[in-house]
């Protein structure tokens, strides 16, 4: 038989033994409680930048639809088409004429810095160098130095001079590539689209 001070001993060993279970299964619980809590607060922020993701994009689309160049004179009409020639020593149309006052205001066709100005065969030249493109036109004369830089739509030179066919109505805009080789002017004006590849998540 137990002496009355055992089984008290005994009894409180058995309550703390329950009370430390008890705290267990509750902390158990509150930490399946908090991730659960976790894991869906995960999923609401990841979503909301994935759908940021696909918003950006899409802006990205519509500010990639611009054209590489814009038109270097106000209310531009052409009057001479581009007509290449099959080999570049053979004669041909190496850019487009645009109808134009003698006086009238050339305008940037896009950022760049004034390559040179002057006569070449009689004619007066001004060159803008674009990166990989150099927009060439005559006639036309400006005051800014060699090496200036100039902004897209800016004011960099007027109709004047001499030309071998444009005289006072129009003035030659020519655009070269990197490669040497000309093209059309109309087709820098035209903006492209952009295709933007989808975003892989990891």
């Amino acid at each position: 038989m137990m002496d009355d001070g055992y089984a008290n001993r005994l009894r409180r060993r058995r309550y703390r033994e329950q009370r430390r279970r008890e705290h267990m299964r509750r902390g158990a619980a509150m930490a399946c409680i908090g991730g659960g809590l976790a894991l869906c607060l995960c999923m609401v922020v990841a979503i909301p930048r994935r759908s940021a993701t696909v918003a950006s994009a899409a802006v990205a689309d519509v500010r990639g639809c611009r054209a590489s160049m814009a038109w270097p004179v106000a209310d531009a009409h052409v009057v001479g088409a581009f007509d290449p020639p099959p080999q570049p020593w053979d004669p041909g149309h190496r850019g487009v004429d645009l109808a134009v006052e003698l006086g009238g205001d050339l305008l940037a066709p896009a950022d760049g810095i004034i390559a040179f100005s002057g006569t070449v065969a009689g004619k007066s030249v001004v060159t803008i160098r674009h990166g990989r493109l150099t927009s060439t036109f005559e006639p036309a004369q400006t005051t800014l130095p060699a090496g200036s830089r100039i902004g897209r739509g800016d004011r960099f030179a007027t109709v004047a001079g001499e030309s071998d066919h444009c005289g006072e109505s129009c003035v030659h805009w020519g655009v070269r590539g990197g490669d040497e080789r000309y093209l059309d002017p109309v087709g820098q004006t035209e903006a492209r689209k952009i295709v933007l590849k989808p975003v892989t998540e990891t």
